[in-house]
């Protein structure tokens, strides 16, 4: 209300009667105010990987989960499937205090980086794992127990033929590879890096009949910096060419057939004028006769040259290369 505004007899009544009652004034329609925008910041969800970076290893696992589920198909004898369930980017205390529990967690060494990774699989997941590969059903519902020697020996080979098909993704993604260091019950006792440390998580789902599990790659951001530019789009504009490679193909190339031919000139001219030449007609071709011939190869044209003979035989000198260096 302005300073201005001059209340009637009948308002003055109605703010009485409601100061008697412990009602507040009722507000004037028209002149309320727009609340303030507010844009909520959560300070403990890190940003250090880049959302190009998160889909290129999104893409890569999921053609681990691919090679995978056959690897595991085919040794327990029944079908696996596996898919990415999502790519969060949180704090290592965090990514600890969410995986879920209990686990069998592995911690893997990259090489050639010399860092360390965390691959934790549920234990229901483990222990219906091991009763397959020892003959068993592997099917209803299975109580978590503490693994005996023998069992941990066979979850250090189902561990090994994860690593293997990871190994394979990311030796084509960064060039690391994977190995098994050693396996810990109690997620809690290990520290790969500080509790605030930047850490992403893979989480993927591992179906086995009518039983869903996880499995999750935790990766701290200290573990995976030295390669993480590599995994930008801005990368393809920067690689640098294997002379390996470029052999190989020169090689490779070396022995195909290409048809080579000494081009004079050319002229497009229409079909009518090409059915009225008769011997003796003269057809301009405007090129003048000290720029030789072209010498293509196929469609493409390689070299000028300079027509001659070579004996009885008619035969072109090579004067420049055309094109560059193709």
């Amino acid at each position: 209300m302005s300073t201005g505004d001059i209340l009637s007899n009948d308002q003055v009544e109605a703010l009485v009667e409601a100061a008697k009652q412990g009602q507040a004034a009722p507000k004037e329609a028209g002149r309320a105010r727009r609340t303030r925008r507010v844009r909520e910041i959560d300070f403990s969800r890190p940003s250090k990987f880049a959302q190009d970076q998160q889909r290129r290893l999104e893409r890569a696992h999921e053609a681990f989960c691919r090679t995978a589920a056959t690897q595991l198909s085919a040794e327990l004898l029944t079908d696996v499937e596996m898919e990415v369930l999502g790519v969060d980017q949180l704090t290592w205390s965090t990514a600890i205090g969410q995986t879920p529990q209990p686990s069998i967690s592995a911690i893997v060494q990259a090489n050639p980086l010399g860092t360390q990774f965390l691959m934790s699989t549920e234990l229901s997941l483990v222990l219906r794992l091991v009763e397959r590969l020892l003959g068993g059903p592997g099917s209803g519902k299975v109580r978590p127990r503490e693994l005996t020697e023998i069992e941990m020996a066979i979850v250090r080979r189902v561990y090994g033929t994860l690593l293997e098909q990871l190994s394979i993704v990311w030796d084509e993604l960064v060039d690391v590879r994977f190995d098994l260091l050693e396996l810990e019950s109690q997620i809690n006792t290990i520290h790969l890096a500080p509790p605030s440390e930047p850490t992403l998580v893979l989480t993927m789902e591992v179906k086995i009949e009518s039983s869903s599990s996880t499995i999750s790659l935790i990766c701290p951001y200290r573990s995976i910096e030295a390669v993480l530019p590599r995994l930008s789009g801005s990368q393809y504009g920067t690689a640098v060419a294997d002379p390996g490679s470029a052999d190989a193909v020169r090689r490779g190339v070396a022995g195909v057939d290409v048809e080579v031919r000494a081009e004079v000139a050319s002229r497009w001219i229409p079909i009518d004028e090409v059915l009225d030449l008769k011997a003796g007609d003269v057809l301009k071709l405007g090129v003048p006769a000290d720029e030789g011939v072209r010498l293509f190869a196929g469609h493409v044209p390689a070299h000028r040259a300079r027509p001659g003979r070579n004996g009885n035989r008619r035969a072109v000198q090579i004067v420049e290369r055309l094109g560059g260096d193709r």
